[in-house]
């Protein structure tokens, strides 16, 4: 009975059709997908397969992820800077099936003053946002005050609380170098109950004699610090991580913030997710294979987002005008990067500005204006804003939660 019992499972194992199989394959999430791939022969290569991908498209396009529950989709908008007149940059919340309803939001003038603010990220964290003060109304290319360079806050639009951060010490330690403030991250770090920021810190001296000066003093080249608002202070990181490439932007989830990294090397240039793990205040680089956006152009534009919850990469062909988006299976595998949509070419895009919900990418034009796109239906429509290279789509989760727990 047992050797009958065992022989018609062989012969029912067999005889398995790949189409059944493939139906329950592409409904995984890409993690389990990619460890199953050494199962058979057949399934280490479902990627090469177009039937199966078109279905694992459709698939991923249509779960109702629960990074998005109970989301919105918020507009950060910073008008063209036309015959010099500048406007204050501003929020709008986006509604309807062709995001045809706009609301604006007001935000907290921090500093009695109208200036243009940046959001770091491109998610509310808990309700929360981080924002920059990058320089008043009317003073673009004047610079900052020394006293207003990288100044941030915390802010909950439901509550409308904000918090001011106070301003790092590190910055204007030497009275002779310049600082760049480049910001890498904010998140919630949920093993001590804590929100902290994330920086970048380079020096540049403002003349040769300044340059002499400061290698008297022994002060170092660049630095990283990190903000934590339970403390309500900053204090230096000893780490040797690679920055943010730069023109880019990074994302956060789960306790990660993530950034996108580039270095020359004497033969090549290595192109990375760079992935700082809040809890434990370490990193992980994740490097893409060498053939994964290999494409007969010389520039290419990468851009990171969240594309129905993993991590998505959005290499923009600028000169064929055509955009591969590639999502991440698990950080520190380079292999699990995937190629899941070409589109294009659409010579009319400029670039994404962000990634909305089952499909919808946003773009800015060349002539300003603002689209989006639906990888399912291959349509673009306009959305009735017109925007600097600065806007940005923002997914935000309303909470009426205090910063800190008492």
């Amino acid at each position: 009975m047992d050797k009958l019992l065992a022989a018609t499972t062989k012969k029912v194992s067999n005889h398995i059709y790949d189409d059944p199989a493939f139906v329950i394959l592409s409904k995984l999430p890409l993690k389990s997908l990619i460890r199953f791939r050494c199962v058979c022969k057949s399934w280490s290569v479902l990627f090469q397969n177009s039937y199966f991908m078109d279905m694992f498209r459709r698939n991923f396009l249509s779960k109702d992820h629960s990074y998005y529950n109970d989301t919105s989709l918020l507009l950060y908008h910073f008008a063209p800077w036309d015959d010099g007149n500048y406007e204050p940059s501003a929020l709008y919340s986006l509604f309807g099936e062709r995001f045809e309803k706009t609301v604006k939001i007001d935000w907290p003038n921090l500093y009695q003053v109208p200036y243009y603010f940046n959001i770091y990220g491109s998610v509310s964290v808990n309700g929360i946002f981080c924002i920059e003060d990058i320089g008043r109304v009317g003073s673009i290319g004047q610079g900052c005050n020394i006293e207003e360079l990288g100044r941030i806050a915390l802010w909950n639009p439901a509550t409308d609380e904000c918090k001011v951060i106070p301003p790092s010490p590190f910055p204007f330690e030497s009275p002779c170098w310049d600082p760049l403030i480049e910001f890498h991250g904010f998140g919630y770090c949920q093993g001590s109950d804590d929100y902290k920021v994330i920086r970048h810190l380079t020096f540049f001296p403002r003349t040769d004699g300044d340059r002499e000066e400061t290698w008297k003093d022994g002060y170092h080249e660049s630095l990283w610090e990190i903000y934590c608002l339970k403390y309500n202070s900053w204090r230096k990181l000893d780490l040797d991580m690679p920055t943010q490439f730069a023109g880019g932007a990074g994302v956060y989830t789960d306790g990660v913030c993530h950034w996108w990294g580039e270095s020359e090397s004497e033969n090549d240039v290595e192109v990375y997710l760079v992935s700082f793990y809040l809890n434990n205040e370490t990193f992980v680089k994740t490097s893409i294979p060498s053939n994964m956006d290999y494409i007969d152009s010389t520039t290419v534009f990468r851009h990171l987002n969240m594309l129905n919850g993993s991590i998505g990469l959005i290499s923009n062909y600028a000169e064929i005008s055509t955009f591969h988006i590639s999502i991440l299976g698990e950080v520190g595998i380079k292999e699990s990067w995937i190629k899941l949509f070409i589109v294009g070419p659409l010579p009319c895009i400029e670039h994404p500005i962000g990634i909305g919900k089952k499909g919808d990418i946003f773009f800015r034009k060349k002539d300003n204006e603002l689209v989006w796109f639906n990888l399912n239906t291959q349509k673009i429509e306009e959305i009735g804003f017109k925007g600097d290279s600065y806007c940005q789509i923002l997914i935000y989760k309303e909470s009426f939660l205090p910063f800190l727990k008492e």
